[in-house]
């Protein structure tokens, strides 16, 4: 796995995520809400801790 993402965005990726987490735990939304929460926060988690965006990558083809 390549690093296709900078310092900045890998921050603006953890604080994204952390953000869509919390909201996702602690706010009082469906089900379905939740899902989509979780999932933008589990994406965006994973692509600020291992530098690596799948979607960058196959939108720069």
């Amino acid at each position: 796995m390549r690093v296709n993402t900078g310092n900045k965005e890998q921050k603006i990726n953890m604080g994204i995520g952390a953000a869509a987490a919390a909201a996702a735990i602690f706010l009082p939304l469906r089900y379905k809400w939740k899902g989509i929460l979780s999932a933008v926060a589990a994406t965006s988690l994973l692509t600020g801790a291992t530098g690596h965006s799948p979607i960058k990558r196959l939108v720069r083809r």
